[in-house]
C-alpha cells in the first residue's frame, strides 16, 4: 500500500545505513551521529552501540546473527558481540 509499516526515531542525526539479522528479528542502524541502534522486529529500542570516533557507514550482520560488524569515517570496523553488545576480542 506504500505506507510506512513503523518509523523508528532515536538517532540524532542521518540514517546512512540498515539490516535486518538473517532471522528478521532485529534491525541495525548507524548513523552521522556516531552511534549504530539495534531494534526488536516490534521497533522496540534494544541497544545504542557507542564506539566510533565519527559517523557510521555501514552495518552488517555475520550469517548466525552472533556478531554485528560496523565500520566508520573513522576508518575503524567494530565487531561487537551481540549477546552483550561489546566489542569482540
Amino acid at each position: 500500500t506504500g505506507e510506512a509499516v513503523r518509523v523508528l526515531k532515536g538517532h540524532s542525526s542521518w540514517v546512512n545505513s540498515v539490516c535486518w539479522s538473517a532471522d528478521g528479528s532485529r534491525l541495525a542502524s548507524g548513523s552521522r551521529d556516531n552511534t549504530v541502534r539495534v531494534w526488536d522486529g516490534e521497533g522496540a529500542l534494544v541497544a545504542t552501540l557507542q564506539g566510533h570516533a565519527s559517523l557510521v557507514k555501514g552495518v552488517c550482520w555475520d550469517p548466525i546473527g552472533t556478531y554485528l560488524a560496523t565500520q566508520s569515517d573513522d576508518k575503524s570496523v567494530i565487531v561487537w558481540k551481540t549477546e552483550d553488545w561489546t566489542p569482540a576480542k
